[in-house]
């Protein structure tokens, strides 16, 4: 309980009372300050039995899933049953999985009505997430104090990974099965197009070279069918935030809309989630099905606080995989202690898949390196900066002198980057 500004008055006009009347000396004002604190104390008790009725409800709405990173709106309903109007003061709470609300917040509901208060809500982390009980207080109908109320939303939200959106296609993917260029005839005609040196005289169309006045050649289409498998490290330097979310939650947003991506080229596509183990595991199949599995799976990944094992998750990728694929490892590329174990994890799996190596490419570490000196500190952070970027790009120099590509790239462009590596494999048939 917290007094208002009309309890402070007649506090105030109490004390005035009792000071005057020890003053004056007078027998019929001694007393007189027991009617300002008579009224006080009465109506205090009063409001605590009157409020334990006029405590309105409160729930959420706001639609479901929520998507990871993805702010969405929202609204606390608060549903006034009662005949009198209520000022209230809450606290908007959220569960760990969403970004926290900020200050206190003020709202009137009016009798036998609901006042909403928009909100919007920002999802950080994966999996279901049940709101708390959400503290706040309500003005007595008396407004001599302002009473403490909790108030249970009783609402679950599950944060799913963030779908592909139409923005985010990339320029030069189409829907369903591509189009490749194949050294020889395919099923169908692809296009034709200007003849280049070294074309074989076989793919020349003659009728289109003599309408054109040019040499114009034939291109065949063939279709591509690919097993893609995506390896996500849980471990706990996945809890490293970039940006809004961390490292897990990145890597589950790319996994899950590039699962949509490889599934509209008719790909297979498949996951492995590991740590120090193997925590999950989805051998590749086509389809929206295979979206969905993977999707099921991305929903209820935690960071496990162990050392990531990449050795021990190639011999099960290895196991699971039956037919040449293109295995896309999402990890950490900063850490170090790490290179040997990822290297050995490379030599398992290459031959005979391919494996693509992708991770957040630090732009603090940067600044950080090239940043000019104002203190006597900032020379020795520059230099451990720019040691900690060597031994990095010789962690990926060693990754790619074993066959394995790397995609390193800022949080905001690492789906982009690691799209456009795919398109490039694919189109140079390395996959």
């Amino acid at each position: 309980m917290h007094l208002a500004l009309r309890s402070y008055v007649l506090v105030m006009l109490t004390a005035v009372l009792a000071v005057s009347g020890t003053w004056a000396q007078d027998p019929q004002l001694l007393h007189l300050w027991q009617l300002p604190a008579g009224i006080l104390l009465l109506g205090l008790a009063a409001e605590r039995v009157l409020v334990r009725r006029l405590v309105p409800r409160l729930h959420l709405e706001t639609s479901t899933p929520a998507f990871l990173g993805r702010a969405q709106p929202g609204e606390f309903v608060f549903a006034n049953a009662s005949a009198r109007a209520l000022d209230l003061q809450y606290i908007p709470v959220t569960p760990e999985g969403f970004e926290s609300l900020g200050e206190p917040r003020a709202v009137h509901v009016p009798p036998r009505a609901e006042a909403r208060d928009a909100v919007s809500l920002s999802p950080v982390r994966l999996g279901p997430q049940r709101w708390p009980s959400v503290p706040g207080r309500v003005l007595g109908p008396l407004s001599l104090a302002w009473w403490n109320v909790s108030f249970e939303p009783r609402r679950e939200l599950t944060v799913a990974p963030d779908i592909l959106r139409d923005a985010a296609r990339m320029r030069g993917f189409g829907e369903g099965a591509r189009a490749r260029r194949t050294l020889g005839p395919g099923q169908e005609l692809h296009q034709l197009r200007s003849y280049q040196r070294g074309d074989p005289l076989s793919r020349i169309d003659w009728k289109a070279t003599a309408r054109a006045g040019s040499l114009v050649t034939r291109e065949f289409s063939e279709d591509q069918h690919l097993d893609v498998l995506i390896a996500i490290d849980a471990g706990r330097l996945s809890r490293v935030r970039c940006g809004r979310l961390d490292r897990l939650g990145l890597y589950s947003n790319v996994a899950a809309s590039f699962s949509e991506l490889v599934v509209h080229n008719d790909d297979r596509i498949g996951l492995v989630v590991y740590a120090d183990r193997v925590l999950a595991s989805s051998a590749p199949t086509r389809g929206m099905p295979a979206v969905v599995r993977l999707r099921g799976l991305l929903e209820h990944l935690a960071v496990r606080p162990a050392e990531s094992a990449p050795t021990a998750a190639a011999v099960s990728i290895r196991r699971l995989l039956r037919q040449r694929a293109l295995i896309i490892v999402l990890t950490d590329l900063d850490d170090v202690n790490v290179a040997e174990s990822l290297a050995r994890a490379v030599r398992l799996l290459a031959p005979p898949h391919l494996v693509l190596i992708a991770g957040v490419q630090s732009g603090e570490i940067g600044a950080l390196a090239g940043a000019p000196a104002t203190g006597w500190q900032d020379p020795w952070v520059a230099l451990a900066a720019q040691e900690h970027q060597r031994r990095a790009g010789a962690q990926r120099a060693l990754l790619e002198r074993l066959g394995a590509p790397v995609v390193a790239a800022t949080p905001g462009l690492l789906k982009q980057a690691l799209y456009e590596r795919y398109e490039a494999l694919r189109r140079s048939r390395r996959i």
